[in-house]
């Protein structure tokens, strides 16, 4: 398997009626399973998962996708729609001959996620929303300007120490607890989001639950306790036991990054129970 440096796999997909290379990293199987396709969040990148790649605790094969405008992938002409990353998973998913997969998606990727099994289930085997986006508005956050020149500024600033680990802390994570390789992987993702300073606004669904759970198709809620961003107490108002809501004690945003081993252990939890 490539490491988290090597050059990205890319493959060619249409959006919207224009051609883009998606970059993704693998880590292949030949058992049955079905494949896990993992969706990085707003400011990120495939990379965010090379250290839940390198100890995958599943036994099929595994991808984490750079969505388009993030990372190495590349972008359309025009600011994103909320549809185009749809689109792009679902050509993904064909492009790669993959004929059911479960999709993983982190904070913005889980709302991508959720758009994914409410339009096109038929590809979808069950879901895993970790810290998701689109149940309830952000807090702690920086609400993006319609100008990408001065959003483009405040990406570049937090490449400084100081307010990359201010950054860090507002997701609810000890900076001093990064190693350089964590410092890498997330900067790697923020400043190539090119898409982060284009998009003016958050992406909104007002039916967003309600298109899940018309899908039919299995769901897993994973949450930090601690979470700044999507405070779990609003999202379990929201979903009640509609769905399954595992929440990890003393873990904000980013717990596949602030407790691995229990991380993990909820994966091969939450794939049984879309499984069965």
């Amino acid at each position: 398997m490539k490491s988290a440096w090597d050059p990205a796999n890319r493959v060619a997909v249409r959006v919207r009626g224009e051609r883009i290379h998606l970059a993704y990293n693998v880590r292949p199987s030949h058992d049955s399973a079905p494949p896990v396709i993992l969706i990085h969040g707003m400011g990120s990148s495939r990379l965010a998962y090379q250290p839940l790649m390198d100890s995958w605790p599943l036994k099929g094969a595994v991808y984490a996708l750079d969505l388009p405008g993030f990372g190495a992938s590349g972008h359309l002409r025009q600011r994103h729609t909320l549809n185009d990353y749809v689109e792009a998973i679902h050509e993904f998913v064909g492009a790669m001959g993959l004929d059911s997969v479960v999709l993983l998606g982190h904070s913005f990727g889980g709302m991508v996620v959720g758009e994914v099994v409410s339009c096109h289930p038929d590809q979808i085997v069950g879901a895993i929303l970790v810290s998701s986006a689109g149940l309830v508005a952000p807090s702690n956050v920086l609400v993006p300007s319609r100008s990408i020149c001065l959003n483009r500024i405040g990406i570049w600033v937090t490449g400084f120490s100081y307010f990359g680990d201010q950054m860090v802390s507002a997701l609810g994570m000890n900076p001093s607890g990064l190693t350089a390789d964590d410092r890498r992987r997330l900067r790697y993702g923020w400043v190539r989001a090119v898409e982060m300073a284009r998009m003016g606004s958050f992406y909104e669904d007002k039916n967003f639950f309600q298109g899940i759970l018309q899908s039919g198709r299995p769901i897993v809620l994973i949450h930090g306790e601690r979470d700044p961003v999507f405070s779990v107490t609003a999202i379990r108002d929201v979903v009640g036991s509609k769905v399954p809501l595992w929440v990890m004690p003393k873990v904000g945003h980013l717990p596949f990054d602030q407790d691995p081993l229990r991380f993990r252990e909820l994966l091969v939890d939450a794939l049984a129970v879309i499984e069965s």
